[in-house]
């Protein structure tokens, strides 16, 4: 019985978590970092500088299924005058699905052009 009553409390406290709003802080890393250290389960988000008003985006790769891209966003960095030749904030979010080591590599390019304009390499450590 003590058993069934402590995976009911875990149970509750776990969705108390999820829908409460109050879950762990995600970290935020930007192309200065080369180093990603976090844990199984944690998110993160790399922020890099971006101008797909002139056709230049960042796409992402990574050779691990470890790593789940949660979503990818563009913030132009004047909302109120999102004006053409302007620049913003692309931001991947990543969830860390199991402990691994490996790189994430993003392409800066516009999807016409064969050789990308910039490489960035940010190794990961999941523990």
């Amino acid at each position: 019985m003590k058993k069934f009553a402590g995976l009911i409390l875990s149970l509750v406290c776990a969705f108390s978590l999820a829908f409460s709003g109050c879950s762990a802080q995600v970290k935020t890393y930007t192309a200065d970092d080369t180093l990603i250290e976090c844990h199984t389960g944690d998110e993160f988000i790399v922020a890099l500088p971006s101008n797909p008003s002139t056709g230049y985006s960042w796409d992402f790769e990574s050779v691990s299924s470890k790593i789940y891209l949660v979503e990818k966003t563009y913030t132009p960095d004047n909302a109120d005058t999102a004006l053409v030749g302007s620049g913003g904030t692309e931001y991947f979010r990543f969830r860390a699905l199991d402990k691994e080591q490996t790189e994430l590599w993003f392409y800066y390019s516009r999807s016409w052009d064969a050789v990308p304009l910039e490489t960035l390499v940010i190794n990961l450590k999941v523990s």
